[in-house]
């Protein structure tokens, strides 16, 4: 089979992934990221290729892309914004971030932003209760607690311009 998505960089990537793991299966997710990081999503057709090159059944990658959030098929903005919502952030408050969020970048929870620099996604966890209400911008994290003001977000929404 001919790769379209799986580029000789991804396969290089993907060969050591499966030289650092006993079984194949486990080089599913580190790859997965790997296509991710090239195409802002998954391409249907870059989870049949990867299927194929590993050799696992399609239903097995496709159950991984469907599961983790982190992970998907629509065509995302060029920044992925995700908020966490499970309790110790609802406790401080997330949706104060992400309105203001939503004010600034014009996008709303599981939709781009119209000029396609921004999508908002909520989010159960991302393992930062300490700094709650926690959120991530690609995978910066940053610590919701100190954001005060809507210039406090507009000044780190810049940084992604």
């Amino acid at each position: 089979m001919e790769y379209r998505y799986l580029t000789q960089d991804i396969l290089e990537k993907i060969e050591n992934y499966k030289a650092k793991f006993p079984l194949k299966e486990q080089a599913i997710i580190p790859s997965l990221h790997e296509i991710l990081e090239k195409y802002r999503d998954i391409p249907e057709k870059a989870v049949e290729e990867l299927s194929d090159y590993l050799s696992v059944p399609l239903a097995e990658i496709e159950g991984i892309v469907s599961f983790y959030d982190m992970f998907r098929y629509k065509k995302n903005a060029r920044n992925h914004i995700r908020i966490c919502r499970n309790l110790p952030c609802h406790l401080a408050r997330y949706q104060n971030i992400l309105k203001m969020i939503k004010e600034k970048t014009g996008a709303d929870v599981g939709k781009n932003s119209p000029d396609g620099k921004w999508y908002i996604e909520l989010v159960e966890c991302i393992g930062s209760c300490g700094i709650a209400p926690a959120f991530l911008i690609n995978n910066d994290l940053y610590d919701g607690s100190k954001i005060k003001t809507e210039e406090d977000i507009e000044e780190i929404l810049s940084r992604y311009e």
